[in-house]
């Protein structure tokens, strides 16, 4: 069988060099997931009638910046920022794809001179950070409402009640439980580590959870319904998701369909200007306080209510 860069090869005549159109063809053919090589394909179709008869080593920098900065919509305006950075991240794709080959292959002529990609000094645009998305309170309890077993119950009521995130939550071990106290050791991005706090109700929840399963003492704490001693399955993120897509029909947000992280945003944006920013950061895995400090622009009527209080203690000092 054809390895994926002699099919691309082949596509290209013999005494040219790589064109973006046979890059193109080539880097689609690879073993990529449907959906994904469905968005490669779409963002590179004008790349393609822009630029396809093109020899890889003939593009700059000069000319991606062109084509990205010509990016508009049928109106005539410029694309959002979003779209700008999913073309980007595209083309930062197909590039460096070429460039690994080039270095795989530098004395075959077909590829000679292709090491590096033409976006290199390039960035991204910077997009403003968008605000929190909280559920409100009375979509929140309606979800944990609907959510059985205890299993299911437990798993999304640690995530409003305790702001971890899902595959946070997810990878929690039994043994980073400790009920008495109410505390959890959560494993964070980069694998930061940091105590979380359990509500009474969670706490109650995962002890009757843990219960049923026969007071286990190591391993995951959430496991699939086919868990055995032997397999230890883990409870999956799809299927987590699953779980949350049913337990949250019917229920949105600015006509978007409820997601598992919003119950996450509902802990912050609930909690901003009620407890302090430094200790809610600390909750929530934050690298950066700004990061927490946007949750008080979703719930400026905490905040307002912390500073009343804040001045109702300082005139009676």
């Amino acid at each position: 069988m054809k390895s994926t860069y002699d099919l691309m090869k082949a596509s290209g005549r013999r005494d040219e060099k790589l064109t973006v159109y046979s890059a193109i063809e080539g880097f689609l053919s690879r073993d990529l997931n449907p959906n994904t090589r469905r968005a490669f394909a779409t963002d590179l179709k004008r790349f393609a009638v822009d630029y396809g008869n093109w020899q890889i080593n003939e593009l700059t920098k000069k000319e991606l910046k062109a084509y990205l900065d010509g990016l508009v919509k049928r109106s005539g305006e410029p694309v959002a920022i979003s779209t700008y950075n999913r073309h980007f991240g595209t083309l930062q794709n197909l590039f460096g794809w070429t460039a690994s080959l080039g270095r795989e292959a530098e004395s075959d002529e077909f590829l000679s001179g292709i090491v590096r990609s033409p976006l290199s000094g390039l960035r991204r645009k910077k997009a403003p950070a968008a605000l929190p998305r909280p559920l409100a309170p009375s979509d929140a309890a309606t979800i944990l409402s609907r959510a059985e077993p205890y299993r299911d119950k437990a798993l999304f009521t640690l995530l409003y009640d305790s702001g971890v995130r899902i595959q946070e939550a997810l990878n929690i071990d039994v043994e980073d439980l400790d009920l008495r106290e109410g505390t959890v050791r959560i494993w964070g991005k980069g694998s930061r580590e940091r105590v979380g706090f359990l509500s009474k109700r969670s706490a109650k929840l995962i002890e009757r959870y843990l219960r049923d399963r026969g007071r286990v003492s190591t391993g995951a704490l959430f496991v699939s319904r086919q868990y055995t001693e032997a397999t230890g399955d883990r409870l999956s993120y799809a299927m987590a998701y699953r779980l949350f897509r049913k337990y949250s029909e019917g229920i949105s947000y600015r006509g978007s369909p409820a997601s598992m992280h919003q119950l996450r945003h509902s802990f912050g944006s609930e909690r901003a200007g009620v407890i302090d920013a430094l200790a809610l950061r600390q909750l929530m895995g934050h690298r950066s306080l700004r990061t927490t400090l946007r949750y008080a622009e979703v719930n400026p009527a905490a905040a307002h209510e912390a500073f009343r209080r804040y001045e109702a203690d300082r005139q009676r000092e």
